[in-house]
C-alpha cells in the first residue's frame, strides 16, 4: 500500500510542476533557476523522449498506448516483489510513466521545462527523471545480490 502512495505522490509531484510551469511561463520563455546553469524553458514535447517522433502522431498513441498496458502488468508484478530497491525501482517507473501519459492525454503533448545547460542537452520534467531513477533502484538491487552471493 505504501508503494500506491509513492506512485501518487510522484503522479502529484510530475502534474503539480506542469500545471505551474504551464501557469507561470509562456510557451518557449526561459528563465535561469541556477547560476546560468539550470533554467526552466517551458515547451511542448509532441513526440517521445526528447521530440522524437514528433511529427507521427498515430505511432506515438500506438506506442503510448501499448506503454500503458506494460504499466499496469508491471503494476502487478511490482508489488509481488520482496525486495524494497524493486518496489521503489517499480514505482518510480509507474510514476514517471502515468505522469507523462496523463499529461499527453490531457494536452495532447508533454510539457518539459527541466534546462541543464550543457552543450546540446534536452529539455525534460519530473516524470522523465523518475524513469531515469527507476532502472538506478533495479541496478542496485542487482549488484547488492551479487555482492551477498559472495
Amino acid at each position: 500500500m505504501v508503494y500506491f502512495f509513492i506512485i501518487l505522490i510522484l503522479i502529484a509531484l510530475d502534474l503539480g510542476s506542469k500545471a505551474y510551469v504551464k501557469k507561470r511561463y509562456k510557451i518557449n520563455e526561459e528563465k535561469s533557476i541556477y547560476k546560468d546553469k539550470i533554467y526552466i524553458c517551458h515547451i511542448k514535447n509532441e513526440g517521445f523522449a526528447f521530440g522524437f517522433l514528433k511529427n507521427s502522431k498515430k505511432i506515438i498513441y500506438t506506442v503510448v498506448s501499448l506503454c500503458v498496458c506494460l504499466l499496469f502488468l508491471l503494476f502487478y508484478f511490482a508489488f509481488k516483489e520482496k525486495s524494497l530497491l524493486k518496489k521503489l525501482g517499480f514505482s518510480f517507473a509507474i510514476g514517471g510513466g502515468l505522469g507523462n501519459f496523463i499529461d499527453r492525454i490531457i494536452n495532447k503533448n508533454i510539457t518539459d521545462f527541466i534546462y541543464i545547460k550543457y552543450k546540446k542537452a534536452p529539455i525534460f520534467n519530473f516524470a522523465d527523471i523518475f524513469l531515469f531513477i527507476s532502472p538506478v533502484f533495479l541496478f542496485i538491487k542487482e549488484i547488492k545480490d551479487i555482492i551477498m552471493k559472495k
